[in-house]
């Protein structure tokens, strides 16, 4: 085993078996009654219609007639996950967010001025 100096500490990371990437359209939290925040993920979409209606001509589907009366309209926010921190975690992640969207905006302005002077 190597010796790592006092001010330096190595930190492992697992994957886990369950591990999963989430596309996230928005969220929905705020604080608990044990001061934690609480952050509820969702994605948005269509609503999938509860059944469709078909048109048949010789044992073939020809077209779409209707979705069910049953069917949602709108827009379906689907929850995928929530997470609770407490504040010292949630001020780290704040800190992690914006150094990542200061990057990324500079990333996209950086190829919108090399699409412009490529013209």
């Amino acid at each position: 085993m190597t010796e790592n100096p006092k001010n330096k500490i190595e930190v492992h990371n697992k994957i886990s078996p369950t591990f999963q990437q989430i596309n996230v359209d928005g969220a929905y939290g705020g604080i608990t009654p044990q001061r934690k925040i609480n952050i509820n993920f969702f994605a948005e979409r269509s609503p999938i219609p509860k059944s469709t209606i078909f048109e048949v001509v010789d044992n073939k589907i020809v077209g779409k007639i209707c979705d069910s009366e049953d069917s949602k309209i709108g827009i379906l926010r689907e929850y995928h996950f929530g997470v609770y921190m407490n504040l010292e975690t949630a001020k780290a992640l704040s800190l992690w967010l914006q150094e990542n969207i200061k990057a990324l905006d500079e990333n996209i302005k950086g190829k919108q001025n090399d699409s412009n002077s490529s013209k």
